[in-house]
This record gives structure tokens, C-alpha cells and sequence, in this order.
């Protein structure tokens, strides 16, 4: 069987076969031309690009203050032989405390409750006699162990934004059924704005590097390009007053001093040079 192209005559196959030519030579041009434009724009973008001149310089900053306000964390620990008698005594004293704290100016938006936990105490072993007679013994455990009493525990976060109150509402909150302190934290109450000082510190420190640098290197400075904050100071802790449980005696208030408190601020600036 003849083909379509065998029937066309020699000049129209040759057409044929120059269109042909000129298509492929077409195609292998717009190949190239669209390789030569990603290579184009990939360089734009940054790939296969010299490295920037850069260098990086690190500075600290810090600021001293005063605390402003402490925050105490007590607890109001109660125990009994049913769970109901205990948190009706642990609900009475709670109660006490916190009609201290208001009667000594501590608002409602100051006072607040992190915990309250229900916990069944257990016996883990039996009594037994000395082979001779005389006290008893505590012996291993022998079966399951038993309920024997109750621990409810009644966590409360306290506010104070007055120092001058702190020693007096320790001693106050303990003589009124609170029977655990578990510590107290001074800080600042404007804290943001004493860590934007500390930073502005570090910032300037870090510049004055780098413009030594610069000119022991012999450069000069273009623009930054990087910036990295790190650090910042922590709460000032007080010792704190600690009882299993049951009542807890302050004779007289405790002398709790705020001290010092620094804010910290460390930053690393990245500059370009030229």
C-alpha cells in the first residue's frame, strides 16, 4: 500500500521536509530560550549566588530594680477521717484567710485558687506484737491497703502590690489556717517596659561593637540584616515556711526583704558591609 506522502511529487516532499527541518530547529530554540531564563531567574533569587558580606556582633543589656510586688502561694492543708468533715474544715479556714487578706486591702482580682485536691491517706501495713509481748510493731503490708483518713488541699495564688504588707499577711494568712507557705516571689509590675530598657541596652551595646569591628576591619557598615533576642531576668524567691499539715505557729512576722532584681537582655545583630 502507497503512503499519502509517496504520492506527492518530489518538489512537495521536499516542502514538506523543509517545514519539518524548520519546525525542530524551532522547538530546539524555545528549549534553549527557556533554559536560559530560569537560569536567569534563579540567579536573581539567590541560588548560585556569592555568599553576602556579613558580620555578627552580640551585646547585653541589663537594668537593676527594685521589686514592686511580691506573690505568695499558700495552702490550706485539712485532714479527717471522712472526706466531708474534712473539706468542711479545710472550707471554714480557707474562708478565714481569705476575709484576712480583703479585711488587709488585698482586692478579689489579687486573690485566686491554683489547686484543690482530694487525696485519701492509706495505711500500708498491720500492727503486730513482739514475739515477747510489749508495744506493737508496724509488719510488710499483708493485702490490700485501707483508707484511714482524708487530705483535701486548697491551693491560693496571692497578689500583693504593697511590700510594705508582705511580712503582715504572711503571718496573718498562716494564723488564720493557712499551714503551708510555699514560697514568695517578688518582681516588677511594669515588666515589659523594664525588659524593652534592658533591650535597648543590649542594642546599643552591640552597635558600638560593630562599629569598632568595622573599623579594625577596614570596612564600613551597609544595613542590618539579622536580629536574635535572648535572656530576661527571673522572680526573686523568698524562703519558704513549710508544715505537713495541722496548725503553724508564727510568733512574730517573718522579715521578708524584696532585694535587687536584673533584668537581662542579650541580642545578636547581623550587618551587612561593604
Amino acid at each position: 500500500m502507497r503512503s499519502m506522502y509517496q504520492d506527492f511529487s518530489s518538489s512537495v516532499r521536499s516542502y514538506v521536509r523543509g517545514l519539518f527541518v524548520l519546525f525542530l530547529a524551532g522547538l530546539t530554540a524555545s528549549s534553549f530560550a527557556f533554559a536560559w531564563y530560569y537560569a536567569s531567574s534563579a540567579r536573581d533569587i539567590g541560588f548560585n549566588q556569592v555568599p553576602a558580606r556579613q558580620i555578627s556582633v552580640s551585646g547585653e543589656g541589663k537594668v537593676a530594680v527594685r521589686p514592686d510586688m511580691a506573690t505568695i502561694s499558700a495552702s490550706i492543708v485539712s485532714q479527717a477521717g471522712k472526706v466531708g468533715a474534712a473539706q468542711d474544715e479545710n472550707s471554714k479556714r480557707s474562708d478565714a484567710v481569705i476575709a484576712f487578706l480583703k479585711n488587709r486591702g488585698i482586692a478579689d482580682r489579687d486573690i485566686k485558687t491554683v489547686g484543690y485536691v482530694v487525696t485519701p491517706q492509706y495505711d500500708y501495713s498491720r500492727p503486730c506484737l513482739e514475739p515477747f509481748g510489749g508495744d506493737a510493731i508496724r509488719c510488710p503490708p499483708s493485702g490490700a491497703p485501707g483508707i484511714v483518713s482524708y487530705e483535701v488541699r486548697h491551693s491560693v495564688e496571692i497578689k500583693i502590690r504593697d511590700l510594705a504588707k508582705t511580712d503582715a499577711v504572711v503571718e496573718g494568712a498562716v494564723a488564720h489556717g493557712a499551714n503551708q507557705v510555699d514560697s514568695v516571689q517578688f518582681g516588677v509590675d511594669d515588666k515589659e517596659g523594664i525588659k524593652a530598657q534592658a533591650r535597648r541596652e543590649a542594642i546599643d551595646n552591640a552597635q558600638n561593637r560593630a562599629e569598632i569591628l568595622a573599623r579594625d576591619l577596614g570596612v564600613r557598615l551597609k544595613r542590618i540584616v539579622g536580629f536574635y533576642e535572648s535572656g530576661e531576668g527571673g522572680p526573686v524567691f523568698a524562703q519558704a515556711l513549710k508544715d505537713g499539715g495541722g496548725e503553724v505557729t508564727v510568733p512574730s512576722a517573718p522579715r521578708i526583704v524584696p532585694g535587687e532584681q536584673e533584668v537581662r537582655s542579650s541580642v545578636t545583630i547581623t550587618y551587612e558591609f561593604r
